[in-house]
């Protein structure tokens, strides 16, 4: 018995990076990226157990900012960023993505204390996410996140990638029909597809 426990220890971290890189990246004020994320939802649920999602923020690190970065929708959508940012830190991954899907509802209440509120209602640890928000916690965390997006050349909220590749572009209410955009396709069905081949070729 002993043998089979260590050999499933051993093994382990290899099963838990076996997932396909699923970043997403968005500002969360934009409303392309409410209309992009219903999207990306479904692919995420049709593929839970496949990928690795993470949703990133496109800013521009600037140490002198309120909040650690300069948002071009101004400090309330840093501070949304935050605020989801901090959800996601603290939670599941399918909380995370519950909270930016109820705050999306009503796009420009993003960054109100209120919304975040309303939507943070239904998760039991509210307060550690209370606490990050509040603290630098929070704004580290932005300054990481808008530098990730940097590194990744994610400048279109909503670009989507998987395995640090480009896969689609959201843009001006759709998704962007060119090969240099969206390579493999621009639907749900399509982007599922090129999960499944990733995770196949693994």
């Amino acid at each position: 018995m002993l043998k089979y426990i260590i050999l499933s220890i051993a093994i382990l971290p290899f099963v838990l990076c076996d997932k396909v890189k699923m970043d997403v990246y968005i500002m969360s004020r934009c409303p392309d990226a409410a209309k992009a994320m219903r999207d990306m939802a479904a692919v995420y649920y049709d593929n839970h157990s496949a990928v690795d999602l993470r949703v990133n923020y496109i800013a521009t690190p600037n140490g002198n900012a309120t909040y650690g970065a300069s948002c071009l929708h101004g400090d309330i959508e840093c501070l949304g960023n935050i605020q989801q940012l901090c959800v996601q830190e603290k939670s599941t991954t399918d909380d995370t993505l519950d909270f930016v899907l109820c705050q999306q509802k009503k796009v420009e209440q993003i960054g109100t204390w209120l919304h975040f509120a309303s939507c943070l209602r239904p998760l039991s640890h509210w307060q550690q996410i209370v606490r990050c928000v509040a603290t630098d916690e929070g704004k580290k965390l932005l300054r990481k996140s808008a530098e990730y997006s940097v590194q990744h050349n994610a400048k279109t909220s909503l670009t989507f990638q998987l395995n640090g590749s480009q896969r689609c572009v959201f843009d001006q209410g759709a998704w962007k029909q060119y090969d240099e955009d969206c390579p493999g396709g621009y639907s749900v069905p399509m982007f599922s597809k090129s999960i499944k081949s990733l995770s196949v070729s693994k």
